[in-house]
């Protein structure tokens, strides 16, 4: 035998580990010194904390609590994160690099998961070993994610600009390669409706906000020209599903000139509102790091959604804004699912990708409920009743969801289970009017004491 594989020939006395366990025993390390191999920053504060935290648990300063409250914080940064990508990857037919960046992103914030399902058993089961390796595990993750966030500005940054706004500039492309046939025109039709949710949430929220002073008399001023701004956008909606009908290049043109127009408007009333905040009064984007003003629901550069605070969660938990009939438009594509099933017109992979959407959003309504914190211990007993009224609908609402999503994903009971998941919406919609009536006590009795 040659010398230089005689290494890999075992001595005659040498033991030889028989299953894993006896390999596990014989290479054991200490968690102390698995942690230290996690000396790289890694830009994720609340991971950073967990670190020093769980370092101190490991040398028996503090107990298991007390990494778990940081533990709390990672999976709440981990889910603002991971909401951008959570509906699938956008631009997903530009190019695809950008699909192969995409997925990445998306297994290593799966494994991520995982990892902090294992911090928190080795936490309960006081196994220390487990949550050293645990914490490596994410450490190495967010260092991938680092680079794939980076890979991906790089890919969208050398995309050529079609349009100021990224939502417009998506249809364009998406439009021009369904124009092409490259790509299914239902593709088109999905981010027309997430545009017309987007102009819909806009109408909404400036019919039913409560303005600083300053900010009203910006709104009062500028009503007749945000009215014409939102009757450019119906109009440009209404272009492009004529578009999506009969696919023109002209059409798809003048509903996108519509869509601009429209756009710049509402950019114009929005700049001036921003003048009357405070340049202090901003939050980075846990996303791209650009600093936008507090009260910004998307990022101004990249457009991803911000981490929100409950009162703009209770807008987004119903799921989706009411249509015509009455249910929010989530639901809406949920029942055209199950009625195209029953009439055996959606194929299995399709009705599967409506069930795996659905079911993703579902898990995030229930993730944005688990992260909601207690209200104030010093809180007037009247309010306290109707926050607890909007608990109660939110989490019997879910509930109901959550059983018909199980009907509908066993395939045995279709009808029911949708009756179930619509019953649950139901419940979700009563939640925005209990945490209103607790928002208008709480303006009346700061009103009283002024």
């Amino acid at each position: 035998m040659d010398d230089e594989f005689a290494n890999l020939v075992p001595d005659e006395d040498e033991e030889i580990p028989e299953d894993a366990e006896d390999l596990e025993e014989s290479t054991a390390e200490v968690p102390l010194e698995v942690l230290a191999r996690c000396r790289e920053y890694t830009d994720v504060e609340p991971f950073e904390e967990l670190k020093k935290e769980a370092e101190a648990y490991l040398r028996g300063e503090v107990g298991a609590e007390s990494v778990r409250e940081k533990w709390q914080s990672l999976d709440q940064e981990l889910g603002a994160r991971h909401h951008y990508f959570q509906d699938g990857l956008r631009f997903q037919e530009w190019s695809e690099q950008l699909v192969v960046t995409g997925r990445q992103i998306f297994e290593q914030f799966e494994w991520i998961q995982d990892q902090m399902g294992r911090l928190e058993v080795g936490l309960a089961a006081g196994l220390e070993l487990e949550v050293a390796y645990a914490l490596e595990q994410i450490h190495g993750s967010l260092a991938v994610l680092k680079s794939s966030y980076q890979t991906l500005r790089d890919l969208q940054d050398s995309l050529p600009t079609l349009s100021e706004n990224p939502m417009v500039a998506e249809l364009i492309r998406v439009g021009q390669l369904a124009l092409e046939q490259k790509i299914p025109m239902e593709s088109f039709l999905e981010r027309l409706a997430v545009y017309a949710d987007m102009q819909d949430r806009l109408q909404q929220a400036l019919l039913t906000a409560q303005p600083a002073p300053r900010e009203r008399s910006i709104l009062e001023a500028e009503r007749a020209n945000l009215d014409e701004a939102f009757a450019h956008q119906q109009r440009g909606l209404d272009e492009l599903y004529g578009f999506a009908e009969n696919p023109d290049a002209a059409e798809l043109e003048k509903g996108i000139a519509s869509l601009e127009l429209g756009s710049q408007m509402q950019l114009r009333l929005r700049e001036r509102l921003l003048q009357t905040v405070g340049a202090e009064d901003t939050r980075a984007c846990p996303f791209c790091g650009s600093d936008n003003q507090s009260q910004n629901r998307f990022c101004a550069s990249c457009q991803a959604r911000l981490p929100e605070n409950l009162a703009v969660q209770a807008e987004e938990i119903s799921l989706g804004s009411p249509q015509d009939n009455g249910l929010p438009s989530h639901f809406q594509r949920l029942v055209s699912a199950v009625e195209q099933r029953q009439a055996e017109q959606l194929d299995d992979p399709a009705w599967q990708s409506t069930l795996s959407w659905f079911r993703g959003l579902y898990i995030n309504v229930c993730r944005q409920r688990d992260r909601q914190k207690p209200p104030p211990a010093n809180i007037p007993p009247e309010q306290l009743e109707l926050l607890e009224k909007a608990g109660e609908s939110l989490n019997t609402g879910l509930e109901l969801i959550g059983e018909g999503l199980g009907l509908l994903e066993d395939g045995e009971e279709l009808q029911n289970g949708l009756d179930l998941i619509l019953r649950g919406g139901e419940k979700l919609q009563e939640m925005p009017a209990w945490l209103d009536e607790a928002t208008n006590l709480t303006n009346a009795l700061q009103e009283s004491q002024a």
